[in-house]
């Protein structure tokens, strides 16, 4: 199989999915690759009302210490995740910071969450070069790596809305949310949650529901062999250099992977070594099989 292909994750806590095609509105989303052949829309608040963002200790890019007190700072709190080598994450932030300028007008505010990239010196540099180049001021926190929220996303930026009661408002919209058209969908969902009636306005995401796309569960068993020996991955995906995640490489995820295994093999015991190839052959399977779907 040959593909167009770019790593989508190169995180210390994430799986890593296989991402096709050079221009995309999501990074690492299960299956899509950014296309809208579906969608999964952010509904009622009926749900949310049941479920609190967990609760963490962390701190922001200023060095001050942060917990999930400071949802009660604002009526509403947009929370956007995203990672150093995620483009459409790195692209939507000047949009995001134009955004957060509206919000603020309607007590609301945009705080971002790099997940997992910005955990060790160099890439907390990285992080806030990133930032400052793209013109970025909206406040930005780093949360520890297991937290329980941010191990659950499989697509970067992704969004969720939370209370001033620290309550998640509808499902996370995932994708960019820098068009005119989702900004002004999102407003008027915090106009909702300011009035206390009940959140009825809904914001497509980018990425299809699962039930809609046949790839799906193979990539989700992809995810599962990354989660099964994740330190040993990530170990293995820290060494992908960044230029190499920006471009577009004319070979297999499995024997891109492969390669990046074969330039640092000195630094991996044979039992390391053994566990990515056993995974790489299953992975190669699970590849063929996308394949053979995209075809029809």
């Amino acid at each position: 199989m040959k593909t167009k292909m770019t790593i989508k994750r190169i995180l210390p806590v994430f799986i890593v999915t296989a991402m096709l095609a050079a221009s995309i509105t999501a990074c690492g989303n299960s299956g899509n690759s950014g296309s809208n052949t579906g969608s999964k829309a952010m509904t009622s608040s009926n749900k949310a009302a049941s479920e609190k963002f967990p609760g963490f200790k962390g701190k922001d890019f200023d060095g001050n210490d942060v917990d999930e007190s400071l949802f009660s700072k604002n009526e509403a709190t947009l929370v956007n995740f995203w990672f150093n080598g995620c483009s459409a994450c790195v692209n939507e932030m000047p949009a995001l910071e134009e955004f957060n300028k509206k919000l603020k007008e309607k007590g609301a505010e945009l705080i971002g969450i790099n997940a997992g990239t910005a955990s060790d010196e160099k890439g907390f540099a990285e992080a806030k070069e990133i930032l400052s180049k793209q013109g970025a001021t909206y406040r930005n926190l780093i949360l520890p790596n297991d937290h329980e929220y941010v191990r659950k996303i499989f697509s970067f930026p992704t969004t969720v809305i939370v209370d001033k009661n620290g309550n998640i408002v509808g499902d996370p919209i995932v994708g960019a949310i820098e068009d005119e058209d989702k900004q002004a969908k999102i407003l008027k969902i915090i106009d909702e949650i300011k009035a206390g009636n009940g959140v009825t306005s809904s914001v497509t995401s980018e990425q299809s529901a699962a039930s809609d796309n046949p790839t799906a569960p193979l990539y989700e068993e992809e995810n599962k062999i990354f989660a099964e020996n994740q330190d040993t991955w990530n170990k293995l995906f820290s060494k992908i250099k960044k230029d190499q995640v920006e471009t577009n490489v004319e070979k297999p995820y499995a024997e891109f992977l492969k390669e990046q295994l074969e330039a640092s093999k000195a630094d991996f015991t044979e039992d390391e070594i053994k566990t990515i190839n056993e995974g790489l052959a299953k992975i190669d399977e699970i590849e063929k099989k996308i394949a053979e779907l995209k075809k029809k």
